[in-house]
């Protein structure tokens, strides 16, 4: 009975969206700092102050986007569309020679940060919401263990990805089209 709930279309929309996010976090954190480094010949203990500040960004987010998914007419997925959204255009920018530039990279980063971690709050609102009465703590801890299983293979795939082609390019557009493929698939149900 309970595992029929993966059939409905707000499970759907839960799982996919929070697992192509919470690869998006995942990715960030493990990449950013070896990115600045790397491409943008950032010195180390600056690009870890980059990365202190994209985790502030992303708690900032969490703050500010939960506040705009209480006031949305559309619903807070709106909210959550809009993250997606965001994420793609911050990951395709870091495809680009835009993405070079250390000032660009660091804005990308802190873009990522807000949006990239900031979704948490808005997601796990829609996903309580939509969750039949009875249902709301399985479908919370259904949805939040397919996001562990992203937590723990995002990092050494992109990390690997990133190895083998000697570029984050790879790993940035695996990212941005696992985004761009939830947003699709979550926006037709």
């Amino acid at each position: 009975m309970r595992l029929e709930l993966l059939r409905e279309p707000y499970m759907k929309k839960i799982i996919l969206s929070g697992a192509s996010m919470v690869s998006v976090h995942s990715g960030v954190g493990v990449l950013t700092v070896l990115y600045l480094h790397e491409v943008t010949s950032m010195d180390s203990a600056p690009a870890a102050l980059v990365y202190v500040a994209v985790q502030c960004a992303g708690a900032l987010g969490r703050i500010c986007l939960a506040a705009w998914s209480d006031r949305h007419r559309s619903g807070r997925y709106a909210c959550v569309l809009t993250c997606l959204t965001a994420v793609i255009i911050g990951m395709t920018a870091l495809t680009t020679p835009i993405g070079r530039s250390p000032v660009a990279a660091c804005l990308l980063f802190i873009w990522l940060g807000f949006f990239g971690i900031g979704w948490y709050g808005p997601w796990v609102a829609y996903a309580a919401e939509s969750a039949p009465p009875a249902h709301t703590g399985f479908t919370l801890g259904l949805a939040m263990a397919v996001n562990q299983v992203a937590v723990i293979l995002a990092p050494p795939v992109l990390g690997l990805l990133t190895d083998l082609t000697d570029s984050f390019t790879p790993a940035w557009a695996l990212l941005a089209a696992l985004t761009a493929a939830g947003m699709t698939a979550t926006a037709r149900l």
